[in-house]
C-alpha cells in the first residue's frame, strides 16, 4: 500500500485522481481540523496538493435528478421532437442565459451559463432546493406553454415539498 493510502480517519482515499472532501461543521470544529492538518501532512507527499475551501451545499439528489431527466426533460422531448439532452441544454439556457463558446472556423456555439450543478465558470455549485423548485416550476410553465401538464414529483421520489 502506497504511503499515502493510509488511513485517515474519517476520510476514504481512492484513487490519486479523486476529490477528497471533509465537511466542517458550523460549530466546533476543532476536530475536523485536526483532521484537515493530518490529511494535509500525509496526502500525496512529495506533490503539490490544490486545497479548496467553499460553503458546504447538499448535492443533487438522485430522485430530483430522476424527475426532472424523466419527467419535465422527457415530456417536453416527446412533445417537440427533440432528445431530452438538447431540451434540458435549451431550458438551462433560456432560465439562466446564454454565452457564446467561440469554435474552429469562426463559427461560434451558444451553451448555458449554467446549471443545476455547475456555475458560470464551470465549477461545481449545485444550485439550493429553492432555486431548484423555482427552476422546475418555470419548466412546468413552459410545459403549459406548449399544451403540457407536467406534474409535480410524486411522493414516492422522496424529494422534499415546494
Amino acid at each position: 500500500m502506497l504511503d499515502w493510502y493510509r488511513r485517515v480517519s474519517g476520510l476514504s482515499v481512492v484513487s490519486a485522481w479523486r476529490v477528497n472532501t471533509i465537511t466542517l461543521p458550523p460549530n466546533n470544529r476543532d476536530r475536523e481540523i485536526q483532521r484537515i492538518v493530518e490529511t494535509a501532512r500525509l496526502i500525496h507527499p512529495g506533490r503539490a496538493v490544490n486545497v479548496r475551501f467553499t460553503i458546504a451545499r447538499p448535492e443533487r439528489s438522485i430522485p430530483e435528478l430522476r424527475y426532472l431527466h424523466g419527467v419535465p426533460y422527457r415530456m417536453l422531448a416527446d412533445a417537440m421532437g427533440y432528445e431530452p439532452d438538447d431540451i434540458a441544454e435549451y431550458l438551462l439556457g433560456c432560465f439562466y442565459g446564454w454565452k457564446e463558446k467561440r469554435l474552429p472556423g469562426g463559427r461560434v456555439d451558444s451553451k448555458p451559463l449554467r446549471t443545476t450543478t455547475k456555475d458560470e465558470e464551470g465549477n461545481r455549485d449545485v444550485i439550493s432546493g429553492e432555486e431548484f423548485w423555482r427552476y422546475v416550476s418555470w419548466i412546468q410553465r413552459v410545459g403549459a406553454r406548449h399544451g403540457l401538464v407536467i406534474p409535480d414529483p410524486s411522493k414516492e421520489y422522496g424529494i422534499g415539498e415546494k
